[in-house]
């Protein structure tokens, strides 16, 4: 990540690769880490929903693992998921409208970019980036 999309120089917090079999031991450790590092009450929610949220559609969507990277500099928490799937149709990130009720799917995106305070998605063949951005109480 560089510094536009908000990586911070320290090492990071949690570096870690996941799949379906850990994924509620990732989210845990991305909410504890959250928690201590300055996220609280719904901040905290949001932050682990929307993770939650990519994980969830990193294994079921983009080949079913995928990478994990959060740190904590001055006051925001910057978290980095990884995967190495064919990328993500232009137009999923090009509405920005809640899809409607009878849609199956497609609300990720939406949740996310609500949830944090900012989020970012670099997509292609070789796989999707998203750094999502929540400014801390530290």
């Amino acid at each position: 990540m560089n510094s536009d999309r908000g990586e911070a120089d320290s090492p990071p917090l949690l570096d870690t690769f996941f799949e379906k079999d850990t994924l509620s031991g990732t989210r845990a450790e991305a909410q504890r880490l959250a928690e201590a590092n300055g996220l609280e009450s719904t901040r905290l929610l949001d932050f682990v929903m929307a993770v939650n949220e990519c994980l969830v559609n990193v294994v079921a969507h983009a080949g079913g693992r995928g990478r994990l990277r959060l740190w904590h500099d001055g006051d925001r928490l910057l978290c980095e998921i990884r995967d190495f799937g064919p990328g993500i149709p232009a137009s999923y990130l090009e509405d920005a409208d809640l899809p409607a009720p009878s849609q199956v799917g497609g609300r990720g995106i939406w949740l996310i970019r609500r949830l944090t305070d900012g989020a970012a998605f670099s997509t292609g063949p070789a796989g999707t980036t998203v750094h999502m951005v929540m400014k801390t109480t530290r």
